[in-house]
């Protein structure tokens, strides 16, 4: 009597191993648009910090600056940042409007854009 034959036939053999290939397509695909997204967003999160950072030296500064556009540059994160900041006067004489927008020191493309307001020092006359 002969024995049935065990194992997977050839066929079998190649669409498992076309499955697998598709699979592992997929797969590297989905890694490397994390990893993208994951360095996208920590730019962005320094990018932000810097906008923080340009913010809360004006506070520190007690200014009272008059509207127009200021420029400067950061280091942040091992990286190089250029900021601009636009300060606008608001309906209240006490109060401007500040726009830091953040941008890498190698590209013009900003990042992230923050919007504070600053009240007038203390001393500061009107």
């Amino acid at each position: 009597m002969k024995r049935p034959a065990r194992g997977f036939t050839l066929l079998e053999i190649l669409v498992a191993l076309a499955v697998l290939a598709l699979s592992l397509g997929a797969l590297v695909t989905a890694v490397s648009s994390q990893v993208r997204n994951t360095a996208y967003l920590e730019q962005r999160t320094l990018a932000q910090w810097v906008a923080g950072n340009a913010i809360a030296g004006f506070r520190l500064e007690a200014a009272w600056d008059a509207p127009g556009v200021r420029r400067g540059r950061s280091e942040m994160g091992g990286r190089a940042w250029a900021w601009r900041a636009v300060t606008v006067a608001t309906d209240d004489p006490d109060l401007r409007r500040v726009e830091v927008s953040v941008a890498p020191e190698e590209s013009d493309e900003t990042l992230v854009t923050l919007v504070s307001y600053l009240g007038r020092p203390a001393g500061e006359r009107r």
